[in-house]
């Protein structure tokens, strides 16, 4: 019994030594950085791009209201559904496109978010301010 004691008494400050390293402060949310990335200016044309690696360049767009977004398509077919979208949003682009460019125009502010009902998963979003 005696020896398991020595053993403990070892421990202890090895635990708390650890414990202090782990640091704790007074922040939860310790080496996060607790302030966003502010929202690039919004623009009012842009272009994204339909990658071959299945994503959406870039996967969010700020855009001013009656501004237009180009979906490039490169050689990999995309379509783009505004599932949710609010009123105003412009057409889908239903049919499977590969090789060419299709404009839209945002008239309306609010946020559409997009995906490809190809690639599941494949999402944007247009941000109209």
């Amino acid at each position: 019994m005696r020896r398991l004691l020595r053993g403990a008494q070892f421990l202890a400050p090895i635990a708390l030594f650890a414990l202090a390293a782990c640091g704790g402060g007074d922040s939860p949310n310790y080496g996060v950085d607790p302030t966003p990335d502010p929202d690039p200016t919004p623009v009012t044309a842009a272009t994204v791009q339909a990658t071959p690696s299945i994503a959406f360049t870039p996967s969010r767009v700020n855009l001013l209201a009656g501004g237009t977004v180009t979906f490039d398509f490169g050689s990999v077919e995309h379509d783009v559904f505004f599932d949710n979208a609010p009123t105003g949003a412009p057409a889908n682009i239903t049919a499977p496109s590969a090789n060419k460019s299709v404009t839209l125009t945002f008239a309306t502010k609010g946020t559409y978010v997009y995906n490809c009902h190809i690639h599941p998963g494949m999402t944007g979003t247009v941000v109209v301010q």
